[in-house]
């Protein structure tokens, strides 16, 4: 079906539109997104700050942090592709230079990025011209980890964060984990600059979203579809943040469902899709499911996406996510009895857990370098956590919501057969409409998922505002 997914790509691919502000084009590539420069050069000066103070308050005198290495499948030469250390990538958006390492001391004016730069016949080696990383960091062009070992002081109390086989012959302290968790628990607070990545990176993910939604409606497969999607977000399988959900039909009830079968089936009835993309190094992580318009499992999606709004607008700093969840999972209850899925009072569902059998995984997670963003149940800097209850045991994120963080809301309705068939036989089972529940299990489940930014002034819906980007 090439021509649905051509059709698809090319009524999306021709847009660019304002956001922001800024003219955003998918064409070209950037290390620092041009109109972000300025903001990325103090966004470095105040991590580099934070991060000596860090590593004075644990007696450190410096830190290494490896980009990575290349590696390989066993017994063959073909690379891996290659995935940067997010460590790393948390202070530049070098995504193809495995060899590269960052040196961050008080000693220094600024960090040093040591560049790899490697002789190579086989491969395309760039030099490093982005303006903003040279003013930002001091450069250091190495062509093999021993010139980086000759560069380095060798009487300081040294961290190093990375693989442990890329870590150079220095007397170091190999990913220590107090200095792990102080990183890991700052990055929940985002800077302007990673915000407008994250913004921007919603921009593009929704061009694809648009043009999926288009290959859907007219027939296409998940390959299809999938292809539609990288092409309008011009993204290659490698730069996806995470690999795409191209679900159909009861492929939908399947929450992390990768297969995108080539033939598409004989009715496609509804459409579940969890895709996103990369602005300079930052991912958005969005989600939204279609059925047929006007048909009743449409409705029951318009329902999901009006529940998920709700529980957005309950977003204010200080509160506990777990609340957030907990309430969500009420207002869940509320629409199955809605569509008459289920009977009962709505503690009696929550009582005896009927909202987990249909809603099991949890409503998010904080978003940035990382789709799953390391540090969800971090509650102090020392590395404290507060697991999710036993109820509830895959949500992400406990912490209490705070200014500066960014993180997803995404609620879901599914009909997924291992969790429903064995209340079938037990008492909580009568609570809940057989008949209503099978019919739409060829519809397979909803997800409506929106990334967040908890601002000064209240939560910012960074999805919905590039969704207007695109439809003005």
């Amino acid at each position: 079906m090439e021509n649905i997914c051509t059709a698809a790509y090319s009524e999306w691919a021709v847009m660019d539109v304002p956001f922001a502000q800024h003219r955003f084009s998918l064409s070209g590539v950037f290390v620092v997104p041009q109109h972000l420069q300025s903001q990325y050069i103090r966004h470095i000066a105040e991590q580099f700050s934070q991060t000596v103070d860090t590593l004075q308050a644990l007696e450190f005198d410096a830190l290494l942090i490896s980009a990575g290495e290349i590696l390989h499948p066993f017994r063959d030469d073909v690379d891996y592709p290659f995935k940067v250390n997010p460590y790393f990538r948390s202070w530049l958006p070098l995504l193809d230079r495995p060899g590269s390492y960052l040196w961050i001391s008080a000693k220094s004016a600024k960090p040093i990025l040591f560049y790899s730069q490697p002789q190579d016949i086989w491969h395309q080696i760039n030099p490093l011209t982005d303006e903003a990383v040279q003013q930002a960091f001091d450069v250091v062009v190495i062509r093999t980890q021993r010139e980086l070992v000759r560069q380095l002081p060798r009487d300081q109390d040294v961290a190093f964060v990375g693989v442990t086989d890329d870590c150079p012959d220095l007397s170091t302290d190999i990913n220590p984990p107090a200095l792990l968790s102080a990183i890991d628990f700052y990055r929940a607070q985002k800077s302007d600059y990673e915000v407008a990545c994250i913004q921007l990176a919603n921009v593009k993910a929704i061009k694809g979203h648009k043009a999926a939604e288009t290959c859907f409606r007219n027939g296409g497969s998940e390959y299809d579809i999938h292809m539609a999607y990288l092409l309008a977000t011009s993204q290659l399988e490698d730069d996806l943040p995470y690999g795409n959900i191209i679900a159909l039909n009861e492929h939908s009830a399947v929450l992390h469902y990768t297969q995108k079968l080539r033939q598409a089936p004989g009715q496609s009835r509804s459409f579940l899709i969890d895709a996103g993309a990369t602005v300079g190094g930052y991912a958005s992580d969005i989600s939204r499911t279609y059925a047929a318009r006007g048909s009743e499992f449409d409705q029951i999606i318009d329902a999901v996406d009006n529940m998920q709004r709700r529980v957005v607008e309950q977003i204010q700093a200080g509160d506990s996510y777990l609340d957030l969840h907990l309430y969500t999972h009420r207002q869940l209850a509320s629409l199955l009895k809605q569509f008459d899925l289920v009977t009962g009072s709505e503690d009696q569902l929550l009582e005896n857990k009927i909202t987990q059998l249909f809603f099991p995984h949890g409503l998010g997670h904080l978003l940035g370098l990382q789709v799953h963003e390391r540090g969800g149940w971090m509650h102090t800097v020392d590395g404290s956590e507060v697991a999710p209850p036993a109820d509830h045991p895959y949500l992400r994120l406990t912490r209490p919501l705070a200014t500066g963080q960014v993180f997803t809301i995404e609620p879901g309705l599914y009909f997924i057969d291992a969790l429903l068939n064995p209340a079938r036989d037990q008492d909580r089972g009568k609570l809940i409409h057989w008949g209503a529940v099978d019919k739409f299990k060829a519809y397979g489940g909803i997800r409506i998922e929106d990334n967040i930014h908890l601002a000064a002034d209240g939560p910012k819906n960074l999805t919905r505002q590039a969704w207007l980007v695109w439809d003005e």
